[in-house]
């Protein structure tokens, strides 16, 4: 089955008033102004996935309570409802395109929250009521609950928005701390458990060398990665093999552009079977050319089953991008808008000129 994300809403989040989203594509840029939204966007992306997972309540409470999601321009009242809505398209294994339509709405979100929610999938409309039909109380506790039904559904309904989601804003210093006793399952946010997952990963001769390869191209003189465990303490630490040198250098010898390298080739690699992988700034501490790489990479990695969506700041990785890969996002009147960039190829000059002389009309970098 394959999934096409066709339309996105979200509504009443910190600086998102209302912002509405068509036909994403696998791999997608947001590119913008500092303060303009790009990781608001990112985290209403998250909180969603939080409610499905957790439910609401905690949810809210993850992401510092009302006073810390609610959108301030619009007024109290309709400032307590949060409003998502994603449209997918599924192509069948006969071929048939299906539409799929998930709705959600929070209300009362700075007291006891409460969802509204519904499924539009093979022409029917799927609510609580059809889920608890015969069980009147069961559905009452359920909605007290405020717990997201979608868990309850088959998987022939998990897409990748609620199947699994990963968002990632890495911290260097954290990636190259010795570990002991990490769960290697994913990766962290913040990429403290990295030294864990590499580990797993090396299992794996394929990723092993997929990463080495990876590295290798963009690292000169790098000719292994590779993880160790401390012999006094026991604890999982990095370890780079550079050509020349016999012995291999522990993480804290290597510059955090490397480290963060490392963070997003992980991520990149490492995916589940349906999901959606979000990265802030991929581009921090990297050279240009690592960046242009990096791009074919995430490009070749995307997929409807398994977005890649990353935000930047950076010319050298917009010029990379394709039609409708690019999101340029600004702030107007306190409010986060964005719009899609889809003749890259028809402009006068390069996508990333464009953009930084504002002949695109948005989402400048700075």
């Amino acid at each position: 089955m394959i999934s096409t994300i066709r339309y996105l809403k979200i509504a009443n989040y910190r600086s998102i008033d209302v912002l509405e989203l068509h036909d994403i594509k696998a791999f997608s840029v947001f590119a913008g102004a500092n303060g303009a939204g790009k990781s608001n966007f990112f985290d209403a992306l998250n909180f969603v996935n939080w409610v499905i997972q957790l439910g609401a309540h905690k949810a809210i409470k993850i992401q510092g309570g009302f006073q810390n999601i609610h959108c301030l321009k619009r007024p109290l009242d309709a400032a307590r409802v949060f409003e998502f809505e994603s449209v997918f398209e599924l192509e069948t294994e006969t071929q048939k395109t299906e539409t799929l339509t998930y709705h959600l709405e929070i209300h009362q979100l700075d007291t006891v929250p409460i969802l509204e929610e519904y499924m539009l999938a093979n022409g029917k409309k799927w609510t609580v009521d059809d889920i608890f039909r015969d069980n009147e109380d069961a559905k009452q506790a359920f909605f007290r609950s405020s717990q997201s039904f979608l868990p309850l559904f088959s998987t022939d309904f998990q897409l990748p928005l609620f199947n699994h989601f990963r968002l990632y804003r890495f911290d260097p210093e954290e990636a190259k701390s010795p570990l002991k006793n990490y769960d290697d399952s994913e990766l962290n946010q913040n990429g403290r458990n990295l030294a864990a997952v590499l580990t797993r990963l090396e299992k794996n001769e394929e990723i092993r060398e997929t990463i080495l390869d990876w590295m290798a191209l963009i690292v000169p003189g790098l000719e292994q990665v590779q993880t160790q465990t401390e012999k006094l303490t026991g604890s999982t630490v990095l370890a780079f093999q550079e050509e020349d040198f016999k012995e291999a250098f522990p993480a804290h010898f290597i510059s955090e552009g490397t480290i963060y390298l490392l963070s997003l080739l992980v991520a990149m690699l490492d995916q589940p079977e349906l999901g959606i992988t979000l990265i802030e700034e991929p581009e921090r501490g990297l050279h240009p050319k690592a960046i242009i790489e990096l791009v074919e990479g995430f490009r070749e990695q995307a997929t409807y089953e398994h977005p890649i969506w990353v935000t930047t700041h950076n010319e050298a990785l917009v010029r990379c991008l394709k039609n409708n890969e690019l999101w340029l996002v600004d702030k107007k009147q306190g409010t986060t808008e964005m719009k899609q960039v889809q003749i890259v190829d028809q402009l006068a000059t390069t996508i990333d000129e464009a953009w930084l002389t504002n002949a695109l009309d948005g989402g400048l970098p700075w």
